[in-house]
């Protein structure tokens, strides 16, 4: 259990930076949108900034609890040391892997009635996601 209690604090001080980071990002993001005005791209910044600074802040909360009592932090070892779990997300990243996939080729389709530019870029989509399936493919094929 040491040894995981040392990974916590690993992890939570990477939670801890990371959140760092977003905070800076999201002062950024801010002082853009007031420079320049209503801008839909840094208004995409400061909300994406303001979920991650959301989403550290309560895995800094989940994991600092978990280092100060020792049932938690079984319970969180288990949680993420459970195969059955692993298995679980596996099986849900494949299945939701080939669903995105089909949405980004039906969407294709239907730009492709309406707008050069979306087709395009959602063929683009389409290949890089493809091409980045069969590299980890390639990868793990020759890893195993």
């Amino acid at each position: 259990m040491d040894n995981f209690r040392k990974q916590a604090k690993k992890t939570l001080a990477g939670y801890i930076a990371i959140l760092a980071a977003a905070v800076v990002l999201w002062g950024v993001f801010s002082t853009v949108e007031i420079s320049v005005g209503e801008n839909n791209s840094s208004n995409f910044g400061t909300g994406f900034c303001a979920g991650a600074i959301a989403f550290m802040a309560i895995n800094i909360l989940r994991y600092a609890a978990a280092l100060k009592n020792d049932e938690k932090l079984k319970k969180l070892y288990s949680a993420e040391k459970d195969g059955r779990g692993k298995l679980i997300c596996e099986k849900s990243d494949v299945s939701a892997f080939k669903a995105i996939l089909c949405i980004v080729v039906l969407a294709a389709m239907g730009a492709s009635f309406f707008s050069d530019t979306v087709f395009y870029t959602l063929i683009a989509v389409m290949l890089t996601i493809i091409l980045v399936k069969e590299g980890f493919r390639f990868y793990y094929r020759r890893k195993v």
